[in-house]
C-alpha cells in the first residue's frame, strides 16, 4: 500500500500514560503523565471536593508551549497554559457540583503540547464525577504520586537526596493507610496515617553505607482496610556506580646550580594550559595526588630567587592516568 507523505513524516505511538509524536524534522515529543484518570465524589448540595493534580514531564531540552482545556463547564483546570522543557509541570483539576443533580458525570480534559515545527501532541485524561445523595457511605481509595521511586549514587559516596511520596484519597471517606518495606537500605519517615481530603506526604530516603556498586530493588506496599483498590505497590530502585579511581604522579628534577629560593610546579589537563602553580621550597621533587582516571596531566617546573624573580618554565612532561 502506498503511504502518503503525511504518513511518512509523522508517526504516532501510544503507551498507557505516555504519548509520543515524531514530528517533521526529527523532533520527538513524549511526555509521561500521572494519574491517567481522575475520580471525584460529592454529596448533592455540598461544596466542591478537594482539587486533584495531574503531573507531566518531558525529556526534550527544547521548551514547548502547552495548553489544557476542559470538555465540560463543571470541570475547572488551572493553569490553562504554560511552557515545559525538562521540568515537571502540574495542573490542578477541580469540579463544581453547583446545579448538578445526583448521578455520575463523565468528561475529560486535554493537555496539548506544541512542537517547534508546529506539530501538536495531545493527552486526554478522563474525569468521573459522582454526585450522591446525602448520607451515602463513601468508599475511600488510594492514589499515589509518584508511583515508583528511583535513586542513584556512587558506592562509598554520599547518600542520594530523599524523595517524597504523595498519598491521596480521591474518592472521599476516611482512608487509614499503612506502608511497609523490607530493604535495610530504604527508610520511610512515617508508615501509618489517616487522610480524608488532604494529601499526606511521606519521605523516602536511602542509606548506601556498606553497599557495593550495583542495582538494588525493593517494593513499598501500601495497604488500607476498606479501600476500593488496596493494596498498592511502589517499586523502588537504587543504582550505585563504581567510584572514580584516583592516582598520583611523581616529579623530580636537577637542582638549579644558581642560588634559588624555591621552585613552582605547574599542572593542567591540557598541554600548555596550567592551573595556578604550587610553590615549593628548595626541594627538587613533588608528588601530585588525587589525579582522575582517564585524564592526561601536563607538568612544568620553574625556579625563583629571593627577590621573587621567576625563571622560564622547564620542558613540559605529561602522564596519562589509566
Amino acid at each position: 500500500m502506498k503511504q502518503s507523505k503525511a504518513m511518512v513524516n509523522r508517526t504516532w505511538w501510544i503507551v498507557t500514560g505516555i504519548l509520543g509524536l515524531l514530528l517533521p524534522g526529527g523532533e520527538i515529543l513524549a511526555f509521561p503523565y500521572t494519574p491517567t484518570t481522575l475520580t471525584f465524589t460529592a454529596a448533592v448540595g455540598t461544596s466542591s471536593p478537594s482539587a486533584q493534580t495531574v503531573t507531566f514531564s518531558k525529556k526534550s531540552f527544547v521548551p514547548n508551549n502547552w495548553t489544557a482545556k476542559a470538555a465540560s463547564s463543571w470541570l475547572i483546570i488551572s493553569p490553562a497554559s504554560g511552557t515545559i522543557s525538562t521540568e515537571q509541570d502540574t495542573i490542578s483539576v477541580q469540579v463544581n457540583p453547583s446545579g448538578l443533580s445526583t448521578g455520575t458525570y463523565s468528561s475529560s480534559f486535554n493537555i496539548a503540547v506544541t512542537g517547534k515545527n508546529g506539530g501538536i501532541q495531545t493527552a486526554t485524561i478522563p474525569v468521573t464525577f459522582v454526585i450522591s445523595t446525602g448520607g451515602t457511605t463513601t468508599t475511600p481509595s488510594i492514589s499515589l504520586n509518584p508511583t515508583s521511586l528511583s535513586f542513584s549514587g556512587t558506592a562509598g559516596g554520599a547518600n542520594p537526596l530523599a524523595k517524597t511520596i504523595n498519598l491521596l484519597n480521591p474518592t472521599g471517606g476516611t482512608l487509614s493507610w499503612t506502608l511497609a518495606e523490607s530493604a535495610p537500605w530504604l527508610a520511610l519517615n512515617i508508615t501509618t496515617g489517616t487522610t480524608t481530603t488532604e494529601t499526606d506526604q511521606i519521605s523516602a530516603s536511602v542509606g548506601i553505607s556498606g553497599l557495593n556498586a550495583g542495582t538494588y530493588s525493593t517494593i513499598i506496599i501500601v495497604t488500607a482496610s476498606g479501600a476500593s483498590n488496596a493494596p498498592q505497590q511502589i517499586p523502588v530502585s537504587l543504582t550505585l556506580s563504581q567510584p572514580t579511581t584516583t592516582a598520583s604522579a611523581s616529579l623530580s628534577w636537577t637542582a638549579d646550580t644558581d642560588p634559588v629560593a624555591g621552585y613552582k610546579v605547574y599542572m593542567g589537563t591540557q598541554s600548555g594550559l596550567y592551573n595556578p602553580p604550587i610553590t615549593l621550597g628548595t626541594v627538587n621533587t613533588y608528588t601530585a595526588t588525587n589525579l582522575t582516571s582517564g585524564k592526561t596531566y601536563y607538568f612544568c617546573v620553574s625556579a625563583f630567587n629571593s627577590a621573587g624573580n621567576e625563571s622560564l618554565c622547564s620542558a613540559e612532561v605529561s602522564k596519562p592516568i589509566p
